[in-house]
């Protein structure tokens, strides 16, 4: 990936739209990044990680809307365009910030674009211009991820260093973010749970096979035999069980089919002897209803005298119902003659009061006609009076009008008058305001000054307070470096005794072999003219003087350790000190830090006038909206009540001229209408009554004609009522004289009624079918019943139901056994399966605990399976690193990994070590200054640039960017790392480092120079050489 332009819109303390264009460097490929601290030199790489992550770079920033710069317009949205190209294709990629404008509680959207370039325009490069799926594109194109993009194209100040001095745990942290280890660590998290749910199985499984051992006793009766022996004892196996229910089993086989005769048998008595017993009591209910049925005959023959006279009765009753029939027929007209009697007094008695109600009629008719006059006179005054009602209505309802007005017009004055006094306070109000930022604004003036000021001081106690912490560790170190070496040196003298010691042995033991005429081993002479007298010491032997020198080595390598310690963190000492020299900072003041509080606070209170000089210009505009509208609201107000008034006074002149065309007396419309209301309600009543009365004279002459009718034909119907009448009873005494009755008294007394008579006839039918039904019951039984006798049912009774309780206890006993043997076989199943299952899963349990324990590194070496993978990534790194530090170290330093195991049983694997040539021996890279930090560091990340390089395949790295590390290089390692960024370039990257180093800015082509103005927003610019 190369960029080729880079637009940021209020990013920053970028206020409009800057433009990075990379064009301009052409046929450079080094650049410098130059500017004052706090310029926005890190935020050109904020702006190209953002545009291709939507994250900015380095761990700090994580909160991109705090991007949005301070200076930015409302209304001006943040964003940042890149445009790039990659494997000779260009693209264009755009993102938005969003952020809350004032008065909104909602953010603005946050658009985002991305484009390819061709030859034809812009193409899109996604299916939808959305973030998740620009993420997912742009990590495919770029072919890194955002946590590789910041290790080995893009290295965030400080960060870089990370990698190298981290321990094993946050070397872990950041491969897994480049690498994506993640998948197998997430390997040992799934197989721990699986390893959980195959225990938690394991261990159910266990806990069911158990339940089904302790429902043994519950479910088969204890008695003497091998299983529940075995359950007594306090440990027993599942075999031991599983045995002892196979002989319950066969035990409860037998016994079943033991129970299944004996029940069989019982059954079979009981059912012959309840069979007799029931037909033996059947006999018995024979005997007994044919002594029921006897008894009954007796009394139902007694009662033959009683129904021969029910018989007569219903003989006579049946003669008289012809003769009944002709005395109905006189009973019904008698009661018609008496009704039509009644009917003819009652017609005269109407004929009588409509005469009387006629008369009366008559009278109030002729009042009524009399008031003809006094109806005309009145409907002419209510004509009159409607004529006047228009006029009267209309007057009423513009004097309401004319009213309604002028309190309107009362209202708009006093609505006028406030409008004016509020104008006056806001007017107040915006000259107070514009007084208020006239002062704010003469505070702010040396706002840029002291900011400038208090970044330089803050860089000056950044300083100070670093020369001051490796002043500490100079002083302990040289300390720690004394006193090693007066071990050395202790442990120096007691060597060279020992040696000493050993060689005057030596020669005393070549002494005492040595005869005259011997040449010597060592000088070859004949003569010994002086012999060392001395004795060999026995107890000093070769290995014990060996054993000194190997302790002699140690206590050297630990003081040579101390050494480099020392002169490593006196170097960096020195560099601090010239860092003091050249800010002339005084290192025993600490004049800076209260200069540094002073201007802190001082920048503090200016940045909260800035604050509310920014307030205070909103609300003006708001105030000077405010006055302005209501200048407007005032003008408007004064029209308006200018024009009701004109039309108040148009209005009431018609009023007036209206009320003079109006009688005096009717010019009131509640007054004129109550007065029609009384005149209509008087004419309506004249005129109701005179309608009334017409028609009650009517009903009256049609009523008198109606009665007068009635009573001729009632005289003419009760006349025929009588005729009839007469006629029936001399028919009913022809008929009673023809009956067979000798008087009426005894036609009376054997009269009945239709329903006594049929149930008189049911009576004594019902009588004579009983007593025959009796007759051939008792013939029945007695011919049936003929030489038997009756059984005593108490004692056959209770044969039977001891036979019953014998063979209800059988069937008990058989399906108790038969439900015992259910049990056992079920419980054996259960137990059998259940052992099978937990052997089953025992091994599964076995299986995966194992492969846990590997994976999750519980083993000696404390490596995982994520580490080892690592670990294979990790020496990769650093045998492309070493090659680059051995060159940048004149070949003192080599990274190698170091095989020590972290304390507290944490895993290990990832730790770096340094070994020195010069000393020979390894230490930790804490140890190396802050030059050889750096250039180890350096070396590191571009050794893991060329390793994913590696593993990404067709994906080249292009570019390079590094955000600061090289003033605390000596000048010669400054040399040697211009040198390899120079041999970096030449290989087709565009490296841009980040820099306040002059030499570095003398050696590169370009510069990239970031200024910022007065009002603290910036600019850019590169400078070609």
């Amino acid at each position: 990936m190369r960029p080729i332009r880079l637009s940021m819109t209020a990013f920053g303390p970028y206020k409009g739209t800057e433009t990075v264009d990379f064009t301009k460097l052409g046929d450079n490929r080094l650049f410098v990044i130059s500017g004052a601290t706090g310029a926005g030199k890190t935020t050109i790489f904020d702006g190209i990680s953002f545009a291709l992550y939507g994250q900015a770079s380095g761990e700090d920033r994580t909160d991109i809307r705090a991007m949005r710069s301070d200076f930015a317009d409302e209304a001006v949205k943040t964003s940042v365009e890149l445009t790039f190209t990659i494997n000779n294709r260009t693209y264009r990629i755009m993102r938005q910030v969003p952020y809350t404008k004032k008065g909104n509680k909602s953010e603005t959207t946050a658009n985002c674009e991305f484009y390819e370039i061709t030859e034809h325009g812009e193409v899109p490069f996604v299916d939808r211009q959305i973030v998740s799926e620009i993420n997912k594109k742009a990590e495919e194109l770029v072919g890194f991820t955002q946590a590789q993009f910041s290790q080995i194209v893009m290295l965030p100040q400080g960060e870089f260093r990370k990698f190298l001095t981290s321990d094993t745990e946050n070397k872990e942290a950041i491969m897994r973010k480049i690498f994506k280890t993640g998948p197998y660590r997430e390997l040992v998290e799934r197989l721990k749970v699986k390893k959980d749910k195959a225990q938690s199985e394991l261990t159910s499984e266990m806990q069911l096979s158990e339940s089904h051992i302790k429902q043994i006793p519950t479910l088969l009766p204890i008695r003497e035999s091998e299983l529940f022996t075995v359950l007594a004892n306090e440990h027993y196996n599942v075999n031991q069980v599983v045995q002892g229910l196979e002989e319950e089993l066969v035990y409860y086989e037998e016994k079943t089919l033991q129970d299944k005769k004996n029940y069989e048998e019982t059954v079979n008595k009981h059912a012959e002897k309840l069979a007799f017993y029931h037909e033996a009591k059947s006999t018995n209910e024979r005997f007994e209803e044919m002594k029921q049925k006897s008894r009954l005959l007796t009394e139902i023959t007694e009662r033959i005298p009683y129904i021969e006279v029910k018989e007569k009765q219903l003989a006579d009753a049946e003669h008289a119902v012809s003769v009944e029939e002709i005395e109905s027929r006189c009973d019904e007209l008698k009661k018609e003659v008496a009704s039509k009697t009644k009917f003819f007094e009652e017609s005269k008695t109407m004929v009588l009061h409509a005469t009387k109600k006629m008369e009366e009629i008559g009278i109030r008719f002729e009042a009524e006609e009399a008031r003809k006059r006094e109806r005309e006179q009145l409907t002419e005054t209510l004509i009159r009076l409607n004529g006047h009602l228009p006029a009267v209505s209309q007057l009423a309802s513009k004097e309401k009008m004319i009213d309604g007005m002028k309190k309107e017009i009362s209202v708009k004055e006093e609505l006028l008058g406030a409008t004016k006094e509020k104008s006056v306070a806001e007017k107040e109000k915006q000259d107070a305001l514009k007084s208020r930022i006239d002062q704010l604004e003469e505070i702010l003036i040396p706002f840029d000054e002291r900011v400038d000021a208090l970044n330089e001081t803050n860089e000056k106690c950044k300083i100070l307070d670093e020369y001051r912490t490796v002043h500490k560790q100079a002083i302990s170190l040289e300390k720690e470096e004394v006193e090693k070496e007066r071990n050395y040196e202790k442990q120096k003298k007691i060597y060279e005794s020992l040696e000493m010691k050993w060689l005057n042995n030596q020669a005393a033991m070549l002494a005492e072999s040595l005869h005259a005429g011997d040449a010597c081993p060592v000088c070859g002479s004949l003569d010994h003219p002086t012999k060392s007298n001395g004795h060999s010491n026995e107890s000093l032997t070769r290995d014990q003087l060996e054993g000194e020198k190997r302790s002699l080595a140690a206590i050297d390598s630990i003081y040579r350790t101390a050494v480099a310690k020392r002169q490593s963190v006196t170097d960096l000492l020195n560099e601090k000190v010239a860092d003091t020299n050249r800010f002339a900072i005084d290192v025993e003041s600490d004049a800076l830090y209260t200069l540094r509080k002073e201007l802190d606070h001082e920048v503090a209170q200016l940045r909260e006038s800035r604050k509310v000089l920014k307030e205070q210009k909103t609300k003006l505009n708001v105030q000077n909206d405010l006055t302005i509208e209501l200048v407007s609201k005032e003008n408007e107000m004064e029209k308006s009540l200018y024009e009701k008034k004109a039309t108040y006074e148009k209005e009431h002149a018609l009023v007036e001229m209206t009320i003079q065309a109006i009688p005096e007396d009717v010019r009131i419309l509640a007054v004129l209408e109550k007065r029609i209301a009384e005149l209509e309600k008087s004419k309506k009543d004249m005129d109701h009554a005179w309608d009334t009365i017409q028609k009650v004279r009517e009903v009256a002459k049609e009523q008198l004609t109606t009665s007068r009718s009635t009573e001729l034909y009632a005289g003419k119907s009760l006349d025929e009522a009588i005729m009839k009448q007469n006629n029936a009873i001399l028919r009913f005494k022809e008929a009673l004289k023809k009956s067979h009755f000798e008087t009426e008294e005894v036609y009376r007394v054997a009269k009945m009624t239709e329903t006594d008579r049929i149930s008189l006839k049911e009576e004594i039918i019902h009588f004579r079918q009983q007593l025959q039904s009796l007759k051939d019951a008792v013939a029945d039984l007695q011919k049936h019943l003929a030489g038997k006798e009756m059984t005593d049912l108490i004692q056959l009774e209770s044969i039977v139901i001891e036979l019953k309780s014998a063979y209800e206890k059988a069937l008990t006993d058989y399906n108790q056994s038969m439900e015992f043997k259910k049990s056992a076989s079920g419980l054996k199943e259960r137990i059998v399966q259940s052992a099978g299952k937990v052997s089953e899963l025992e091994r599964g349990v076995g299986k995966v605990t194992d492969l846990y324990d590997v994976v999750r590194g519980q083993n000696g070496l404390k490596l995982s399976f994520e580490r080892y993978i690592q670990i294979e990534y990790l020496e990769r790194i650093i045998q492309s690193a070493n090659g680059r530090l051995k060159e940048m170290s004149s070949g003192q330093f080599e990274l190698i990994r170091s095989d020590r195991q972290e304390v507290r049983g944490k895993q290990s694997g990832l730790g770096l070590d340094v070994y020195d040539a010069y000393t020979g021996q390894t230490r930790d890279v804490k140890t190396l200054s802050g030059g050889e930090k750096f250039n180890a560091s350096l070396c590191l990340a571009l050794g893991m640039a060329d390793v994913i390089q590696s593993f990404q395949g067709s994906i080249s790295i292009d570019t390079m960017f590094i955000d600061e590390g090289f003033g605390s290089l000596d000048e010669e390692s400054l040399n040697k790392a211009i040198d390899t960024l120079i041999e970096l370039q030449k290989s087709g990257r565009m490296i841009g480092v980040i820099s306040h180093v002059e030499e570095l800015k003398a050696a590169f082509p370009a510069i990239l120079e970031v200024k910022k103005s007065r009002e603290g927003h910036s600019q850019t610019k590169f400078l070609i050489k």
